[in-house]
């Protein structure tokens, strides 16, 4: 079942946008262009797709989109207003005047203020820099343009608390300077990828850098500089090259709203090696050293074992018999991937969908946290049309393209790298000796006490801040109120109110940072009000939940705080906390079908909730009644 070609999907949408039927036609839409269309689908398409957006549901972010550019962006805002909307992002834009994007952002009082964006695109090219083929004093340059790129992230963030994604500069495609132009210190070439890698060094948080250069390459350079585009229209990248750019900035902005993909689930005969291990046998399947296509194979195993180690969870799901699918991981020789580095291991003779549900349940994630990577065109359609929210990539007919095809989907984006996602992966496997444990013992608290939990309790600061800030855009489960927040907006928070971030560690390991809170002072002096409360799904029933309302309950009393509000507003995904406030003590103030106020008086709390936790370095001491 090979996917329809992209212009086919959108006459079968047009029709049924033609009977209302919206939604329908927007999943049509979304099925086109998870094939990476060409920049002409996008032409024959926007007014259709410009139709669905406004009556299409399922959105699950909302973004103010800025685009701030130095040459022509009219042609690529469509494009990223029909990649918004096959990400289910609900999303506004604003398009910089031309040229102008410097005082645009330092004007305070203008268009972009009116808009006040939730990311902000900055998109220069080589030609902004004005650099001679070989130039004077290199690092007076590369000082004077990393200032004014900091200045402007430093206003864009102070004003508008946005996410700024900062394209470095692209080459130039002639240069009169010729092989000068990389080889002199001062060369055109050379001094551009200096001021590219001075910026990534300059970087604050709430700042990504978009790689230009990395983007032309895949266009190629032919179909990313087009002159008659350029002289005519000041148009820069070529309209052909648009998609390949609208693909890595979408990216971008995955990453800040949290919806970069957590799992990456794998099939194995015909995907991880060549052959059906069930008939062939170890000695009939093909990997590694020997083979073209056994090489292929196992690089895609090790670029899926680099995917594990920065913290992408790896899962199986085969058909196949269990032994036979897990023989090859011990034995085969070119193996790349070993047992050991897949959280879940289902070889079976379910269907895949079937099986996709279980993964997701057992590492406790969302089905949209799942990509499915098969080489079946059968089995691929399948689950996309059994399970729309899991994203399952086009591979070529060849395991030659496997690693290609995959890298660019870009489902696994970040803008950082946190001590907790190097454990992330490690953390499911080391969770299956817990819940051994949790078996073996004779109730709740005698397991809790076995694992000897120690946790800690400080506020945001700048070492952690760029996690803090991942988990209130990507935590869904346990979160009273899935409110999202930049790196500017927690930095405020900070500064007016108390802030929690916590960590955990047993016998077995350290989780790293796995909870949140910020609490606000509201109305009456003597009041808090929590504004998020969120915890990982990976420490639930640790009791944790009672130790992160004891380190708010001590900070409150510490500050003369003798009442806590609570706000619990519903979700698709947070219902496992519909009742967490009334469990821990909180009187109902008001309860609606989607939001409910709860409070706290301290004066009835008279011993510590959690007992379980031993809690290190307290800031403040618990004061009993």
């Amino acid at each position: 079942m090979m996917p329809q070609d992209p212009l086919t999907l959108v006459q079968d949408a047009r029709q049924l946008a033609a009977s209302t039927r919206w939604d329908a036609a927007a999943t049509l839409i979304r099925q086109a262009l998870e094939q990476r269309p060409s920049y002409t689908f996008y032409a024959r398409a926007q007014r259709l797709i410009d139709e669905i957006i406004p009556q299409a549901s399922g959105a699950i972010r909302e973004a103010r989109i800025a685009i701030l550019g130095s040459s022509t962006t009219s042609l690529l805002v469509p494009i990223l207003r029909a990649l918004c909307l096959r990400d289910r992002i609900d999303a506004a834009f604003h398009e910089g005047a031309f040229g102008a994007f410097r005082q645009e952002v330092l004007e305070p009082a203008g268009p972009l203020a009116a808009f006040k964006p939730t990311i902000a695109v900055i998109a220069p090219n080589w030609r902004d820099l004005e650099l001679p083929p070989i130039g004077d004093d290199a690092d007076a340059t590369v000082a004077a343009v990393v200032d004014e790129y900091r200045a402007l992230w430093s206003t864009l963030h102070s004003r508008y608390g946005c996410h700024v994604v900062q394209h470095t500069f692209d080459l130039p495609g002639n240069d009169s300077a010729g092989l000068l132009s990389g080889l002199l210190p001062a060369g055109r070439r050379r001094l551009v990828r200096r001021i590219n890698l001075a910026l990534a060094d300059a970087l604050p948080g709430g700042v990504s850098l978009l790689d230009a250069e990395a983007v032309a390459a895949e266009a190629g350079m032919d179909r990313w500089a087009n002159p008659r585009l350029w002289y005519l229209a000041r148009q820069h990248p070529s309209a052909e090259a648009l998609p390949e750019l609208a693909e890595e900035l979408m990216s971008h902005v995955r990453a800040a709203l949290g919806l970069s993909r957590k799992v990456l689930v794998c099939d194995l005969d015909n995907t991880l090696w060549k052959g059906v291990i069930g008939e062939d046998g170890i000695e009939g399947i093909t990997v590694g050293p020997g083979s073209p296509e056994g090489e292929a194979h196992a690089d895609l195993q090790q670029y899926l074992r680099e995917l594990n180690r920065r913290g992408i969870v790896l899962a199986v799901n085969s058909k196949n018999n269990p032994a036979d699918a897990e023989a090859p991981f011990r034995d085969k020789q070119g193996m790349v991937l070993r047992l050991e580095d897949f959280a879940v291991f289902l070889a079976n003779w379910d269907d895949k969908a079937t099986n996709l549900r279980r993964i997701a349940e057992t590492i406790g994630v969302g089905l949209d946290s799942l990509v499915m990577l098969d080489d079946n065109p059968v089995e691929r359609g399948w689950i996309r049309s059994e399970l729309p929210q899991v994203a399952v990539p086009e591979l070529g007919a060849s395991p030659f393209t496997f690693v290609r095809d995959l890298d660019r989907t870009r489902l696994f984006p970040a803008l950082a790298w946190s001590p907790e996602d190097r454990l992330r992966a490690d953390a499911y496997r080391v969770e299956r000796d817990r819940e051994q444990a949790r078996a073996a013992s004779g109730n709740l608290a005698e397991y809790l006490a076995s694992l000897q939990m120690r946790a800690a309790c400080v506020p945001v600061n700048g070492a952690n801040i760029e996690r803090v800030t991942q988990l209130t855009n990507k935590t869904n489960q346990f979160n009273v109120t899935t409110r999202r927040r930049t790196i500017a907006e927690v930095r405020h928070l900070a500064a007016t109110g108390w802030t929690g971030v916590f960590s955990l560690q047993d016998r077995y390991g350290d989780y790293g940072i796995i909870g949140v809170m910020f609490a606000q002072p509201s109305g009456a002096p003597t009041r808090w009000t929590i504004d998020t409360w969120l915890m990982s799904c990976r420490v639930l029933r640790r009791d944790v939940e009672r130790f992160m309302l004891d380190c708010l309950v001590e900070a409150a009393r510490a500050a003369g705080v003798r009442t806590i509000r609570g706000e619990y507003i519903a979700t698709e995904k947070n219902g496992l906390v519909a009742d967490l406030f009334p469990s821990l003590g909180f009187k109902a103030l008001e309860r609606g079908d989607d939001r409910a106020i709860y409070e706290l008086e301290l004066d009835s709390v008279s011993d510590p909730l959690g007992t379980a936790i031993v809690r290190e370095q307290p800031e403040v001491s618990f004061v009993p009644k």
